[in-house]
């Protein structure tokens, strides 16, 4: 797996990771901007320019929400209110700075959820809680997490757009990008 940073003018440096994959993929992450490559493609490639250029432009021109006020315990509330809607169990909820995601969860039943959550509209952080917990149910992202996802939030693939577009248009990320280029 090989990294390298690119410049897109204005936009937040792009980090492109090579990968065992078939397809091209972007994802916008707390800590940055990503793109997914397969191992056989040359990351300056014109196909790779240009999905990135295209993507960041999508990002750039979309609306943004504004943010809204979550505490760490409304975050634990709602942990629990999704946990019991969606039928799963959670034994423990952190919250601690995560660089590459917005939450994980693992199959003993610990949730683990960012910091900069308290950032996001209410609907993205139900969002990401609720996408965490389905996980329980179905571990991929195929068909039935998807239709899962549909049970839960009619409108995830909506919400999961928008959190990308908030993260990569907060000057937050822009920071969160500079920080970890100065660092060693």
């Amino acid at each position: 797996m090989s990294h390298q940073t690119g410049n897109f003018g204005n936009l937040p440096p792009v980090e492109i990771v090579s990968q065992n994959r078939r397809t091209l993929a972007m994802r916008v992450t707390p800590a940055g901007i990503q793109v997914l490559i397969p191992c056989d493609l040359d990351a300056n490639s014109l196909r790779v320019q240009d999905f990135i250029k295209t993507g960041l432009q999508k990002l750039q021109t979309s609306e943004v929400s504004q943010t809204s006020e979550v505490s760490a315990e409304d975050l634990k509330a709602l942990v629990s209110t999704w946990s019991e809607r969606i039928g799963v169990q959670i034994k423990r909820v952190q919250i601690r700075t995560m660089r590459n995601k917005w939450a994980s969860c693992s199959t003993n039943g610990t949730l683990t959820l960012s910091t900069d959550l308290v950032q996001l509209p209410s609907d993205l952080v139900d969002y990401v809680i609720c996408h965490e917990l389905v996980h329980l149910r179905i571990p991929a992202h195929g068909k039935g997490f998807r239709a899962l996802m549909g049970c839960y939030i009619p409108d995830w693939e909506a919400r999961e757009r928008r959190l990308a577009r908030w993260a990569a248009s907060s000057s937050q990320i822009l920071h969160c990008i500079q920080k970890r280029q100065l660092q060693p």
